[in-house]
This record gives C-alpha cells, structure tokens and sequence, in this order.
C-alpha cells in the first residue's frame, strides 16, 4: 500500500443483504395459498433459532394436513384429477371391449403349388398361384469379400396381386384385400423359407382361400399363420388402457395411504410441537 493511500479514507464495509427464501405456491387448480405467518424476530441465540425454524416445520405439517380435507386443497385437488382420468380411461376400456365382428368376402380355392426353395447363395423363395409365378429372394449382405453374415427379410421379385383378386370385390374392400394379401404373401413365403432352413416340411393342400381365412373371433382376415391384425391391434390397445388403469390405481392409493399416515401422525406432531413451544419459552424466561 502507498503512503497516500494509507491514510486515504477507506470505505465503510457492506453487509450482505439477507436472502429471501422464494414463495412456493402450489399449482393445483382453485388452490387458494393461506396467509402468511407473522415472522417473528431472528433470534441472536443459535439453539432459539433452530427450536423457531423447528417449530414453523411442525405447524406447516399441521396445517397442510388439517387442510387436506378442504376442497381446493393440494391433496384434493390431486385426487379430483386422478378420478377424472380414471372415469376417462374405464370409458374407452367400456367402448373397446365390444368388438363388432365384420361380414368380408373370401378368396377363391385357387391352388397353390411348383414349391421351391433354394438357400445358396442366398434364400429364393417360388410357388404359383394357379398359373401366376410368385418368387421373393434375400439381398446379400457383405460385410468383407466372399463373407455373407445377415440374413434380411425376404423382398418381392416377381409379385402381381391384383389378378388374384376377383372382380366382383370392389372399392375400399379390395384396396383392403390387396394390401391384406401383400403381407400374407410375404408371411407364407417367410414360412417356407424358415421350413427349408430348419429342415421341416413344407405345407402340401394350400390354397389362395388360405391366405385370407376369416378370423373367428372378428371376421377379419387372417394372414398365414393364424395371425389376425385387426384382433392384436385390439388385445394391445385394451391391454395399453389396463395397465394406465393400473397405474392410475396405484397412484390415488398412493396419495390416500400418505394422508392417512399423515392423519395417524397428528398427535405426534401436536406433541412435538407442544415440546418445542415449552423448549423455547425455557429459553426466553
């Protein structure tokens, strides 16, 4: 420090102002905040300070319960919304249960016959429909020269389907077969291929109808194999709104089950709350 600047006044030193600790609101909806708490004078003594910040802990756990029965309170307020999308969710599991079976055209008995499957270089599939070829074959996939590692889905290579539909079928119907028909041509040619990969037999009697069966349970049609599409979509959908129906139970017993340990712990807390109040007044006398 220079000699001028040694007796240059300094200035005086700022106390750091005191943080004020943010309002916490809750955000229920028609949640009205209580009025505020007198705040009494900080205390000089540590202990004093401690048993007060004890004691506004104790009465703010007593009050949020006490209040808990009110209707705009948090807690009912949370309970309100949870019923609400309960109703909700049993409605749509009400609505999806009733399953109205479909009335769909079938397929001819067309033969389906010249089965072959070859598995080197790559699996091809071929089989005719009636006097139709269809053929569906992998793409090699080559990770290093002369080294094939994935085997990937089948592809159509030679596939017309629109002649194996009859004419009398028309409209959103056979837009819906067609599409329909696509994948169960693809389900039938994967099945042969894994038949020849696995050593099995292949299936001997098919026909055209067989690729479009009607399912049993919603009139839909069936792809090869027994899968029906319209009755997994449905059984997934109804077990998606059962499992939030779970979890929706769940969580309202959840927040019953914590208001009533909170209603059982009210003596405790009036008891601590009675100790700490003649704690302090110890102090002060």
């Amino acid at each position: 420090m220079s000699f001028f600047k040694r007796f240059r006044k300094q200035p005086e030193p700022v106390e750091p102002e005191t943080p004020v600790a943010p309002v916490v609101t809750s955000k229920a909806k028609g949640f009205v905040p209580p009025p505020p708490r007198p705040t009494p004078p900080a205390s000089a003594d540590p202990k004093v300070a401690s048993l007060e910040q004890r004691r506004q802990s104790i009465e703010n756990a007593i009050e949020l319960v006490q209040r808990s029965a009110d209707s705009d309170s948090p807690f009912q307020q949370r309970i309100a919304i949870l019923n609400t999308t309960l109703d909700s969710i049993e409605a749509e599991i009400r609505a999806a249960t009733s399953f109205e079976r479909r009335e769909l055209p079938g397929l001819p008995s067309t033969p389906i016959g010249d089965i072959s499957v070859t598995l080197d270089p790559v699996p091809d599939v071929r089989f005719s429909i009636g006097s139709m070829p269809f053929e569906y074959a992998e793409e090699i996939d080559w990770a290093e020269r002369g080294t094939q590692i994935v085997r990937g889905d089948l592809l159509p290579v030679t596939v017309d389907i629109e002649p194996l539909i009859p004419e009398s079928i028309s409209g959103a119907i056979r837009a819906e077969l067609t599409a329909h028909l696509d994948r169960s041509l693809f389900s039938f040619a994967t099945d042969l291929r894994d038949r020849a990969i696995e050593g099995r037999e292949q299936p001997t009697g098919v026909t055209l109808a067989d690729l479009a069966k009607a399912c049993t349970r919603c009139g839909d049609w069936e792809l090869w194999g027994g899968v029906c599409l319209r009755c997994l979509a449905h059984e997934t959908r109804l077990r998606e709104l059962n499992e939030e129906r779970t979890r929706l139970l769940d969580d309202r017993s959840s927040e019953l089950e914590e208001r009533q340990k909170q209603v059982e712990e009210l003596p405790i807390q009036r008891r601590r709350l009675a100790e700490t109040n003649a704690e302090l007044q110890k102090l002060r006398a």
